[in-house]
């Protein structure tokens, strides 16, 4: 199969501030490509500006994934645009913590980033994609997406959403050049983990061991990079152990889920997660003293 060429084609990456959205902008800015870079804080998207390798070909376009007015105005200057060939959804906060631990407001601040801002953002574009003929989406879900994560109920319910809406958005936009890519990273040497909520709402605050262990931002970027010039409509990126165990978890779930239980890390935790449920429950007086 013929590669794509990504020189000269427009992309919008949201959440294009750090990790994994500020490498692909910087890859595919230095590619040639026509970058649009989102993300809340203004000031780090000037800073990406600055060390982009072509800034005149870098767009700095701030918004707010949760502000509906935010996204109306930031769609409305990607329409002054000659086109848009490839919106790249990768905004979204990640969440640690039981399910009995977690506060309902994390819940739905994780589904209000998560899942309805991308579906907002999704749905303001469409208009440009049926209008011009064609467009594409590439959706970063996570390992979370397709599978249970002990301690990540509300992101991997944010995720799995995500892949049931662009299913079905692909079946219902059949007859036109309408392409989507859903991106599942394994354990990525970022900050998502820190800036992760725990079940009271706080910031997780450190960047979790098995996080330090995966691949840099860096290689996820070039990886997913390469998946997308194939055109592959599933992209998998992250070390050899975590590919396999997609692999096993998609052939048969039970033996997924097996491992994931079994793991030795996850033995690890089983120890700190059962004196935080104690905490919890006499916390709130479920259990008589």
């Amino acid at each position: 199969m013929k590669k794509l060429d990504l020189k000269d084609k427009t992309v919008w990456i949201t959440g294009a501030s750090s990790g994994i959205g500020e490498s692909l902008a910087i890859q595919l800015n230095q590619m040639g490509a026509k970058v649009i870079a989102s993300a809340r804080r203004t000031e780090k998207l000037s800073e990406l500006k600055k060390q982009s390798p072509n800034p005149h070909d870098l767009l700095t376009l701030p918004m707010d994934i949760t502000n509906p007015n935010s996204i109306e105005k930031a769609v409305a200057q990607t329409k002054q645009l000659d086109r848009l060939d490839l919106v790249i959804h990768n905004s979204g906060i990640s969440q640690k913590g039981l399910v009995i631990e977690n506060e309902m407001e994390v819940d739905r601040k994780i589904m209000e980033t998560n899942y309805f801002g991308t579906v907002a953002l999704t749905k303001s574009i469409m208009p440009i994609f049926l209008e011009q003929g064609y467009g594409w989406f590439g959706v970063v879900s996570s390992f979370a997406g397709v599978m249970g994560i002990p301690g990540r109920s509300a992101y991997s319910a944010s995720k799995h959403a995500l892949h049931g809406f662009f299913n079905s958005l692909r079946a219902e936009n059949m007859d036109c050049e309408l392409n989507i890519s859903f991106i599942l990273p394994g354990f990525i040497n970022t900050e998502i983990t820190a800036k992760g909520l725990c079940g009271d709402g706080k910031p997780y605050g450190k960047v979790e061991t098995s996080h330090q262990l995966g691949i840099s931002a860096s290689e996820c970027a070039d990886g997913i990079i390469k998946g997308l010039m194939k055109k592959n409509k599933r992209i998998v990126v992250g070390k050899k152990f975590e590919l396999l165990m997609l692999t096993i978890n998609r052939i048969s779930p039970e033996w997924g889920h097996y491992i994931i239980k079994n793991h030795p890390m996850r033995r690890m935790r089983n120890v700190k997660s059962k004196i935080n449920r104690t905490l919890y429950f006499k916390k709130n007086s479920v259990v008589k003293q």
